[in-house]
């Protein structure tokens, strides 16, 4: 009898072994056990972007895969020549075999065969697309040709179809030491504007195409605002923010406007070095509703070396895009430096990873392009001798600030960045504003240096296709 029992279980041992067996058979056979073909991308020879399949693996046997690859008028795709790369299952091969560069001109059948030996084709056609942003540089300019006397330039802006640079020399008031008024399109020089007063530091133009220079508090001048028309008006005196009103010293190294300051609501924003706090005055049809700043302590940084600062809307809850620079002379592991951020009225913080730009961010300026908004950032490295570059973000979800060089969703974050511009720059000064006509932006950006052979201005064109 117990043979029997013995017997018997070792019957349904083995019965269940066979039939494990065949459950095992069945799930090799099984789609998700082996997908063979899981990507395909296609990358342009001698760039280092990948693109790929507009819906991603893996795929059906007979399937067509379409990737979409940038193409433009001035720089034609070659479907003859591009990089194929493929994503497989384990055990997995793929004919033709991809290896160098290959001809897409006509949709490419390819096989692919799993590790169970079962065979899948698939089609592969490359669709030349325009890229959602198309970038060229259209010239840089020193100073000598621009005419432009002083290379630390201070700051600039664009007032309709002109160029706005300011040229301004400390306690001189002549014509010759105040602002050069340039043909935007081509920089040639349209006349100078003598300074509305002595230490004048920058130039900015309001939403209407106004704009205002500024005086900053050094011995004791105070922070005094001069508003214009047009480039053929007088200054007219819009603010006077005395010391002896608790005017800080040397605010208004870094204006910003928002608004129209001769009809309707407008602010107007200034920061200084050695506090943490950012001062700005609402306009009311060109009048400020008080001569007192609104001040906004940013506790969450130091006494800043210099900071930036723009009101994203006039709206009275608007957040705020800022970036602020703790330079510190002797960082050789470069853990302060610029920090680029948005906050709201509740101060929450939103900080761009700091891998996005150098150790100085410059200047800055967010603007919209149909509904889409993008920020242009003027950034250098460490030392005063360091290279200064052009980048520009598309800046609509300040989540992905957070997003670094090599990571997923990067290249539709960081959409730019320009070749590199030499020169000392001991006073770290910058300026950039983005002027936007249509689907086109025009970028103008200031080179200020120790030499009128490497300071200047670089125009930049973004072509938005949206």
């Amino acid at each position: 009898m117990k043979r029997s029992y013995i017997y018997q279980a070792g019957c349904w041992m083995l019965s269940l072994l066979c039939l494990l067996s065949c459950e095992q058979v069945d799930l090799n056979k099984g789609v998700t056990a082996r997908k063979g073909l899981l990507n395909f991308s296609i990358a342009i020879p001698n760039q280092a972007t990948e693109y790929p399949a507009t819906v991603a693996g893996p795929y059906a046997d007979g399937d067509t895969i379409y990737i979409n690859v940038p193409s433009t008028e001035e720089s034609p795709l070659d479907l003859k020549s591009l990089k194929p790369y493929a994503s497989l299952d384990h055990n997995s091969t793929i004919q033709p075999a991809l290896g160098g560069t290959m001809d897409f001109s006509s949709p490419l059948t390819i096989r692919v065969t799993d590790g169970a030996g079962a065979v899948a084709r698939y089609v592969v056609k490359v669709v030349p697309s325009l890229p959602k942003t198309v970038f060229s540089k259209l010239w840089f300019k020193t100073s000598d040709v621009l005419g432009i006397k002083r290379t630390n330039i201070s700051g600039l802006a664009v007032a309709g179809e002109y160029l706005l640079v300011a040229d301004f020399n400390g306690g001189n008031t002549t014509v010759d030491d105040g602002i050069r008024v340039l043909n935007k399109n081509t920089g040639e020089l349209v006349k100078s504007i003598a300074p509305p007063t002595t230490f004048c530091m920058q130039v900015n133009s309001d939403d209407a195409g106004h704009f205002i220079v500024n005086r900053y508090n050094v011995y004791s001048a105070g922070f005094v605002v001069y508003y214009y028309d047009d480039i053929d008006s007088a200054p007219k005196q819009i603010l006077n923010y005395t010391a002896a009103a608790g005017c800080p010293v040397n605010l208004g190294r870094k204006v910003s406007v928002i608004g129209n300051l001769k009809s309707g609501k407008a602010f107007i924003y200034a920061t200084t070095n050695g506090n943490n706090s950012i001062h700005y005055w609402e306009f009311e049809d060109g009048v400020a509703l008080k001569n007192e700043p609104t001040i906004i302590r940013y506790a969450g940084a130091e006494a800043w070396t210099f900071a930036a600062v723009q009101r994203k809307s006039l709206d009275p809850l608007s957040d705020h895009y800022f970036t602020y620079c703790n330079y510190n002379t002797s960082d050789p592991n470069l853990t302060q430096g610029s920090r680029f951020v948005s906050f709201t009225p509740d101060m929450e913080v939103t900080a761009m990873a700091t891998r996005n730009h150098y150790y100085k961010i410059l200047g800055f300026n967010t603007f919209k392009v149909q509904g889409e908004e993008f920020t242009a950032m003027l950034s250098q490295g460490y030392y005063a001798w360091d290279a200064t570059h052009l980048k520009v973000f598309e800046t609509n979800d300040p989540s992905r600030f957070n997003l670094v060089p090599g990571g997923a969703g990067y290249s539709d974050f960081m959409l730019f960045e320009s070749e590199a511009y030499g020169g000392t720059n001991y006073n770290r000064s910058g300026d950039i504003v983005a002027d936007v006509r249509g689907n086109e932006v025009y970028f103008y950006a200031t080179m200020a240096t120790n030499a009128a052979s490497t300071s200047g201005v670089m125009v930049y064109k973004m072509k938005y296709n949206k």
